[in-house]
């Protein structure tokens, strides 16, 4: 990392040690991963004592932003809110962009004995949940690319049709991902991802920016014909129908739907 934002980490630790509901300081993001910028602020995560995580997940405080404490123009720390409970979640059974956002992290500060050795499980590739999510993400591609997105052109719709050709997409780049072992970081760096991804189909981010500039039914297709191409599905159209469903349709069953569907 720069100086300076090893200063705003070391300012941060004078700002916040002396509260003893403050455990740790993990860092995050490009500092972390070794990759930022001049210009990049600082991304960490701050753990505090249970009860403390608490009150503020009542309040909804659980982000942290200050911009006080960086010795460089724009720079500004930002942090999430956890418990040592998260960390162990994570490490068990977190998300892949959760699990993603902890590459490179270490403890800054730290109350917590062992915590880097905790830290070092978190971003790893789920293995246990790879065929799963592939067959999943297959049944994802066929629906959108080969229902939903001629069901848009036949009733001229452009939200179906976008919301189409962007799922076609994130499916077929999670496709991608999995079949690497590459954890899917977030939206906003996916196609960095897949572009790193030393097996994918050849022309794939071209042809994908192709159709997300002009979405039509036809190149949704093309580009579900490539991926299909590139890994067996291993399921039937109707077998992806009734995991669509599963996933889509019926995800409420066991759990509580997720915020888009509430």
């Amino acid at each position: 990392m720069h100086d300076y934002h090893k200063q705003a980490l070391t300012n941060l630790v004078e700002e916040l040690s002396p509260d003893p509901t403050f455990l740790a300081i993990i860092t995050g993001g490009s500092v972390a991963q070794g990759i930022a910028k001049e210009t990049s602020d600082v991304d960490v995560y701050l753990v505090v004592t249970d009860e403390a995580y608490e009150e503020r997940k009542k309040d909804n405080r659980l982000s942290y932003y200050n911009n006080q404490i960086c010795d460089y123009p724009g720079g500004y720390i930002d942090g999430k809110i956890i418990n040592l409970r998260f960390l162990e979640l994570a490490a068990e059974r977190g998300s892949e962009p959760t699990r993603y956002s902890f590459t490179g992290s270490t403890a800054f500060f730290s109350r917590i004995p062992d915590l880097d050795r905790l830290l070092s499980r978190i971003p790893v590739y789920p293995e246990s949940n790879r065929d799963k999510n592939l067959t999943d993400f297959f049944a994802q591609l066929y629906l959108y690319a080969y229902y939903f997105a001629g069901e848009a052109e036949k009733k001229n719709n452009p939200y179906l049709l976008s919301h189409s050709a962007s799922n076609v997409v994130l499916f077929a780049s999670r496709i991608i991902l999995a079949h690497n072992r590459i954890l899917f970081p977030c939206h906003k760096t996916l196609m960095t991802a897949v572009a790193s991804a030393p097996e994918k189909p050849d022309q794939y981010v071209e042809r994908v920016n192709e159709l997300l500039a002009h979405p039509t039914h036809a190149k949704c297709v093309d580009l579900a014909k490539m991926i299909l191409a590139f890994r067996d599905s291993g399921i039937s159209f109707d077998q992806a129908v009734s995991l669509f469903v599963e996933n889509n349709e019926w995800n409420w069953l066991e759990h509580p739907a997720p915020l888009q569907d509430r």
